[in-house]
């Protein structure tokens, strides 16, 4: 074991052992601690503020949500590595557990990759919009042109691959 030695010893003497000096002192113990206790506490409060997150109500709520209900989408997963037939569990709107559905024809079961990818879904860098030819489109523009591009086949096979 080693020992911390310091270039200079500290004189805690002076104000903790010499008798003198707290007897001339006017503070009294009761008084030192209660100064102590005060700014520790003023100290631990100040450092302790938490960000302020506003709540804003729903304008139209939708029907399907009841605030403090869970609600439950059956859904599949298929990322490269996992397949499974899951469960969503949402509050108000907000996906926070993945589980096996056992109730589906195919199951698979969710795994821990499975179970953890409801943290994929917070991913701020995840598209929030869709993409056509690599510029950011809408939902609607999107639909058109698939179902223009649908219409122009004329009958012929169509094949989808996707991940």
């Amino acid at each position: 074991v080693q020992q911390i030695r310091f270039a200079a010893p500290i004189p805690t003497e002076e104000f903790l052992g010499n008798n003198e000096v707290m007897e001339e002192s006017s503070t009294t113990r009761r008084d030192f601690l209660k100064y102590v206790g005060f700014s520790t506490a003023a100290a631990s409060l100040a450092a302790c503020e938490g960000p302020v997150i506003h709540s804003v109500p729903y304008v139209n709520q939708p029907e399907q949500i009841i605030p403090g209900m869970a609600n439950y989408y059956a859904t599949t997963i298929a990322d490269g590595y996992d397949f499974a037939s899951i469960l969503v569990k949402t509050r108000e709107g907000r996906p926070i557990k993945i589980e096996s559905n056992k109730d589906a024809q195919y199951r698979g079961h969710a795994n821990a990759r499975v179970h953890a990818s409801v943290l994929s879904l917070y991913d701020n860098n995840r598209l929030k919009t869709p993409l056509v030819k690599g510029v950011e489109s809408t939902w609607e523009t999107l639909d058109k042109e698939v179902s223009q591009k649908l219409n122009d086949l004329n009958g012929k096979t169509l094949a989808v691959l996707t991940q």
